[in-house]
């Protein structure tokens, strides 16, 4: 049986590269890119919904857009008519997102169960607010598929104590 020891969520400063407890190898490296973009985004949304809505609202009225982007025009100007603290909820949860990532990229497995929350509760979060027009299919499915995909990734590449022996 082999076991490993758990990593704590916030790190120090020099702990970031020490302590690992999953090897971190291009395997994850690659999709946590895309994690990455996906978090900024997430970031950027709740910032710009935070302090520059009704701007951005705007701008979205002005803009002359293709007629196979009405879809999307409206459901951002749908989106960007909620309430302050859905955005504040959004900016935390992808600064969450960014340093969960950030954990993974370093190998920590604290970072896939940060992220697994974090994805979870950011596919939730537009449900509660908007119902089931807040979020698309496509958007739970690829969130279920990157938590599962982190989670067997971690799995299979634990790092295991050399002072252990193995039953």
């Amino acid at each position: 049986m082999t076991a490993t020891k758990k990593t704590q969520i916030l790190l120090n400063k020099g702990q970031m590269s020490q302590n690992k407890d999953m090897y971190s190898r291009w395997g994850i490296k690659i999709p946590l890119v895309f994690s990455f973009v996906n978090a900024f985004v997430i970031t950027l949304f709740g910032i710009i919904g935070t302090f520059f809505g009704d701007w951005f609202t705007n701008l979205l009225d002005t803009l002359e857009l293709p007629s196979i982007m009405y879809f999307w025009k409206e459901n951002l100007k749908y989106l960007l008519g909620a309430n302050i603290i859905f955005y504040i909820f959004m900016f935390v949860l992808g600064v969450i997102l960014f340093y969960a990532c950030l954990l993974m990229w370093n190998g920590h497995r604290t970072g896939v169960n940060l992220y697994a929350i974090g994805k979870s509760a950011t596919l939730l979060l537009p449900i509660l607010f908007f119902s089931l027009r807040g979020v698309a299919i496509g958007d739970i499915m690829t969130g279920v598929l990157f938590i599962a995909y982190y989670y067997l990734y971690m799995f299979r590449h634990l790092m295991t104590s050399s002072t252990q022996t193995t039953e």
